[in-house]
């Protein structure tokens, strides 16, 4: 019998739930604070001393009173009496007047009376009196006791993270050992007959896991929870339960990926069931990650996240771990409100939730695909929250934004992919982000300001590109010569035309639409078939790849006859190809982007690409690689 969702609640009803419970399960233990990295502290920690303890000198040099230097210089230095030498940590009975000095270290005790340290390099010692070069202020080169802090104040909140810097910080307080909350445990695993371990062989129809590794990473980063991997789970109801009973005993949650939908052979529901769980909910109303499920069993909680990488990294970093850290008073959810580029549709019923960057206009620009796609996540800088309420939001509106710590993009790339292009972006950049939006995309992103750069290979009445640069790309945008690949038909019998495709009923992979190849599939469908050839009659012309890499790959694995790829492609995976031309790949560049340092330097190895060419076979590289076109 099919599953229905049942108890499916709102992401921020699900957050408040998860938080409620792990409130019960908070406790306290005490560490040796020099064994407490990356532990959180659960107690308010105050100060007992000021620090430094005692008025001291930043400098070496001679502690003296202010005045008695007034007006020393190089051409009449003041000379004053020498009454005295100060050791480092100890204390002595030395009170200077004026006209007097005595010699004190890094570190010393100021002695009474002086308020102020001259550096010992604008000094000269003649027997016991001193020359001073310089005149010096009140309490110049004096680090005044308490300045760093003093006496009851706070150090350190309940939810602050043990870094080398609090470390550092409790240590100078003579805080040996500190409370930390006690970690949770976690027990990770992944179900499903397709999975296999990193490192394993593949066969036809499986795939690595993906899931348990990024979860157990994410987990143990907060500092609160020990995430442990305790394998794969197949889809067998009665595994199943013997390898998640003892787990509940063992740990304070069990988070499982896959399994958790209402299909066939999802069945950990029923586990939760046969194990005397009560399901607190199952569903919740977002998308992606709507089959999420939160059970409680033998007094263990029991997570059910979806299989989809992209579904459960979501579901992860919005709900889990902000209702995991809340419990503990640690304010991690950055949500704010961004503008978005254009418009974008939504799905009214549930929260969508879209990997998106900061553009550099400052807008949050999607990035799109399917629930499966784990890079999407590596190149985000958050999620972007569209509202159930709604089926559409405007160019410029506000919507909700979900940061999420990222490192400093060094470019944004927005275009139609390219291996090649990709390898000159690593050689330059050590945090590029590459969104693969196809050439109109780059065109688009361009135009308004959101990137620095993409690749386009656009055709229009015989030319490629620069019939794009009209006098708005213009004002902000500089097209750069590329390099030519030979476009063709990828197939494993040697495929031609598209009549031979039409007459033999083959099973056609196209591209995705406002792609520079969609557009040349297109072309070559009217001038072979003719004006009144109806495209859909292909069959697959409706199935949409997004990389010639993804074609590609469809018709190695047999899900398809034929495409329209590149060379490489066809080389890399060794199906046959027929050429059909070569096509310009021609690159968009901001012109801030242009005039930087940085796009010099991608420029420089731009133009040095020929070295890569054994590599990259079908690619053709001329002399005028990475001159200005346009």
């Amino acid at each position: 019998m099919t599953k229905i969702f049942h108890r499916l609640v709102s992401a921020g009803e699900a957050r408040d739930i998860i938080s409620s419970l792990i409130s019960k399960r908070i406790s306290s233990t005490r560490l040796q604070l020099k064994y407490s990295i990356n532990q959180i502290i659960s107690e308010d920690i105050y100060s007992e001393i000021d620090i430094p303890p005692f008025d001291r000198s930043e400098v070496d040099g001679y502690a003296v009173i202010h005045s008695s230097l007034e007006g020393a210089d190089e051409d009449s230095p003041v000379t004053l009496k020498l009454k005295g030498e100060i050791e480092i940590g100890k204390r002595y009975d030395i009170e200077i007047l004026p006209g007097e000095t005595v010699y004190i270290p890094t570190g010393g005790i100021l002695p009474r009376g002086a308020d102020s340290i001259a550096m010992v390099e604008n000094t000269s010692r003649d027997g016991n009196f001193i020359k001073f070069y310089r005149s010096v202020s009140p309490g110049e080169n004096i680090s005044h006791a308490g300045s760093d802090f003093s006496f009851g104040e706070v150090l350190a909140h309940p939810g602050t993270l043990v870094d080398p810097e609090i470390v550092a910080l409790l240590s100078a307080a003579g805080k040996s050992e500190i409370n930390v909350y006690r970690k949770i445990k976690v027990a990770v695993f992944s179900s499903g007959n397709e999975i296999k371990e990193p490192g394993e062989s593949l066969n036809d129809g499986e795939i690595y896991d993906v899931n348990s590794p990024y979860f157990i990473s994410a987990l143990n980063n907060t500092g609160i929870l020990n995430a442990d991997f305790v394998g794969i789970v197949r889809d067998d109801k009665d595994l199943a339960i013997k390898t998640i009973e003892p787990l509940l005993q063992n740990y304070d949650i069990v988070m499982s990926s896959g399994s958790t939908s209402a299909g066939f052979h999802d069945m950990l529901y029923e586990v939760v069931d046969s194990l005397g769980g009560e399901m607190l909910f199952h569903g919740i109303s977002i998308k992606p990650g709507k089959p999420t499920f939160l059970a409680e069993v033998k007094g263990s909680l029991f997570i059910g996240m979806p299989g989809f990488p992209l579904s459960s990294a979501s579901v992860l970093n919005y709900i889990v771990i902000p209702g995991i850290t809340k419990a503990y008073k640690i304010d991690n959810f950055n949500l704010k409100k961004m503008k978005i580029p254009f418009r974008i549709n939504s799905e009214k019923g549930k929260d969508y939730l879209i990997p998106a960057i900061v553009s550099r206009n400052n807008r949050v620009y999607p990035i799109f695909g399917d629930s499966g796609s784990i890079s999407r996540m590596v190149y985000s800088d958050g999620i972007m929250v569209l509202s159930k309420d709604r089926n559409f939001y405007e160019e410029n509106e506000e919507v909700d934004f979900f940061t999420m710590k990222r490192r400093e993009k060094d470019v944004l790339c927005i275009g139609s992919n390219d291996p090649l292009l990709e390898r000159v972006l690593f050689k330059t950049f050590r945090y590029p982000a590459i969104i693969n939006a196809g050439s109109q995309g780059a065109v688009g992103a361009m135009r308004i300001g959101e990137s620095d750069m993409g690749g386009i290979h656009l055709m229009k009445d015989g030319e490629y590109n620069k019939f794009v640069m009209d006098d708005g790309l213009k004002k902000n945008s500089i097209l750069l010569r590329g390099f030519s690949r030979e476009q063709g038909f990828v197939s494993q019998k040697g495929i031609r035309s598209f009549k031979e495709i039409v007459d033999d009923d083959l099973l056609f992979v196209n591209r995705n639409k406002g792609s520079g190849t969609r557009d040349l599939i297109d072309s070559l469908i009217k001038d072979e078939l003719g004006d009144d050839f109806r495209k859909e009659n292909i069959r697959g012309y409706f199935w949409e790849a997004k990389s010639h890499g993804a074609v590609s790959r469809a018709v190695k694995q047999g899900r398809a006859d034929v495409g329209i790829s590149i060379k490489y492609y066809a080389s890399v995976l060794n199906l046959k190809f027929y050429k059909i031309k070569d096509e310009n790949y021609d690159i968009l560049v901001s012109k801030n982007f242009y005039d930087s340092e940085q796009g010099r330097l991608f420029i420089s190895n731009l133009k040095n690409i020929k070295e890569l060419m054994y590599h990259f076979p079908g690619y053709i590289v001329g002399d005028d690689i990475g001159n200005r076109i346009v």
